[in-house]
């Protein structure tokens, strides 16, 4: 809200470097008018910007030093790119594990778009996705994409923020139920069909008493739907269904191994030669246990991994179950900017995506020729 003279130095130079965080460059009569000054006291403060080495100015306004030195390495590759044409938040749980990327398919589809992307991650903190949602909405981004750590409860904060926001919202890798969905969008894997890919190709191998374990997440419901829908397809008389839920991982005691190790001797009390986790780490450690148990895998028992983000560089490599990460990111900037590019009020269906995992078939559950 435009204050006038009453601004103190300080709070304009914070303004500006939200506005340039936030959008890459900044137009000096436009920053002028939002703040109530005039055009020569956003050039003076630019100078001073400039002079702490906080960004660069530019004919009519200022870059941020990021945007700068992209443009200045364009430059030199002759590939020279307007601004930006729009700002895209983006808010995960962790840039840690899957979500890199997922991060990278969003960058090329912003960079293909002239989009800035900027990214948070929250540690499946609640109230971090809050915080950031709040912070990224009121900084001024033209969309926000976001994954929660879990599915949106009904009328909690974070649910009616994004649907009373005018921004364009899209959910990655997390959908909403009916009646909270309204207008909200969203990418995510379709996890049921990865499931029964599983299922499927572990029959094909000859195993028809299969087992499921994972912790908890946003993933397991489609996991359990897949599971339960390809495991009821086969012959009753001659399968069987093993589901175990695992606890939330432990830090720094054997309390993760020993659970796995009561899954194992559980698997082989009943007949079960194959397993499918959801988590590489686990299902690595899984397979260090059967191995250490004297059994030949693939051949006396197989293991698939859900995620395939390390799962190859596994004892034996294992066969993974890989949601397409790079293109959830890629596909929910695509909507975004689809929806930027929509005349103001114009009437448009939500869209919600379903994109469909790959399984890549290794020696944890084929041997090799």
């Amino acid at each position: 809200m435009p204050i006038g003279g009453l601004m103190p130095a300080a709070a304009r130079h914070d303004a500006i470097l939200r506005e340039l965080e936030m959008r890459g460059s900044l137009s000096s009569a436009a920053l002028a008018v939002r703040l109530g000054v005039t055009t020569m006291t956003v050039w003076r403060d630019l100078v001073a910007l400039e002079d702490r080495g906080l960004l660069v100015r530019v004919h009519g306004g200022a870059l941020s030093l990021a945007v700068a030195q992209q443009q200045s390495r364009d430059s030199e590759r002759g590939d020279s790119r307007p601004r930006p044409v729009a700002t895209i938040g983006m808010i995960v749980p962790t840039t840690q594990y899957y979500f890199p990327e997922v991060i990278r398919g969003a960058s090329q589809a912003a960079h293909e778009s002239n989009c800035r992307l900027v990214v948070g991650a929250t540690n499946y903190s609640e109230e971090e996705e809050f915080r950031q949602a709040e912070r990224l909405i009121a900084s001024g981004v033209d969309a926000l994409m976001i994954t929660p750590q879990d599915t949106l409860t009904p009328d909690s904060r974070l649910q009616r923020m994004l649907a009373e926001t005018h921004l364009p919202v899209v959910m990655v890798e997390r959908s909403v139920e009916d009646p909270l969905a309204g207008r909200l969008e969203w990418v995510r894997t379709d996890h049921a069909h990865g499931a029964e890919v599983a299922v499927r190709h572990l029959v094909q191998q000859g195993h028809l008493r299969i087992a499921l374990a994972a912790r908890p997440s946003a993933t397991v419901a489609g996991l359990d739907a897949g599971f339960r829908r390809a495991m009821g397809s086969l012959d009753q008389h001659s399968t069987r269904a093993l589901r175990r839920d695992l606890s939330h991982p432990q830090l720094g005691d054997n309390a993760n191994i020993a659970e796995l190790g009561d899954l194992l001797d559980d698997c082989l009390s009943e007949g079960v030669s194959a397993a499918i986790l959801l988590g590489d780490a686990d299902a690595m450690a899984f397979l260090d246990l059967v191995i250490e148990k004297g059994l030949r895998v693939p051949e006396d028992f197989a293991v698939v991994a859900y995620d395939d983000e390390v799962a190859a560089f596994a004892t034996v490599p294992l066969t993974a179950v890989a949601p397409p990460k790079h293109e959830l990111g890629h596909a929910a900037v695509r909507l975004c900017v689809d929806r930027l590019k929509q005349p103001e009020g114009a009437a448009h269906t939500p869209v919600r995506m379903a994109l469909l995992p790959a399984l890549v078939v290794r020696e944890s559950t084929v041997r090799p020729v």
